[in-house]
């Protein structure tokens, strides 16, 4: 059964270019501002990328070209379960995504193979902490050092890749 799930994630197509569109009664998504956890916006909606099969959405492709946080231009790939669906401000929101995730998703290019290797690193962008802000606890390397014969305290050590 892992076959099909993984035959059904990794079998997309971009909406446009399909002969499908979204039903009656959803809202049309493309073109909506998105914005990230501190509510900045960080792009727009331009494209779903979904399984033909199923008629499941699994991407949302984030253009980033007009943003208010100097983010380079560039397609990247949300997963669509990371979204909220702001329908009265039509804008997608981003909740616990920033700008330092947001930098690490893989980009996105017209016919790019998506795979457990693409889930992968967006699952490990998604996972990074964010730059300035207070480290998740378990992420850190705590060092520990003798003082005073067996007390020990931690220190805690510099992220490299902040």
């Amino acid at each position: 059964m892992a076959s099909n799930d993984n035959n059904d994630r990794y079998n997309l197509q971009e909406l446009s270019d399909s002969d499908f569109e979204i039903i009656d009664g959803q809202p049309e998504i493309f073109g909506w501002d998105v914005k990230d956890t501190h509510k900045n916006k960080v792009g727009e909606v331009y494209e779903l990328l979904f399984n033909p099969g199923s008629r499941k959405v699994y991407y949302i492709i984030v253009d980033m070209e007009n943003n208010d946080v100097d983010l380079e231009e560039g397609r990247v790939l949300v997963p669509i379960e990371a979204a909220d669906f702001d329908l009265d401000e039509d804008e997608v929101k981003l909740p616990g995504i920033s700008v330092t995730n947001l930098l690490a998703l893989p980009l996105y290019e017209k016919g790019r193979i998506i795979n457990a290797e693409t889930d992968e690193e967006i699952r490990f962008a998604l996972d990074k902490s964010e730059k300035g802000a207070p480290i998740k606890p378990g992420s850190l390397h705590v060092a520990q050092t003798k003082f005073y014969g067996k007390r020990t305290e931690g220190f805690i050590a510099g992220d490299d890749n902040a």
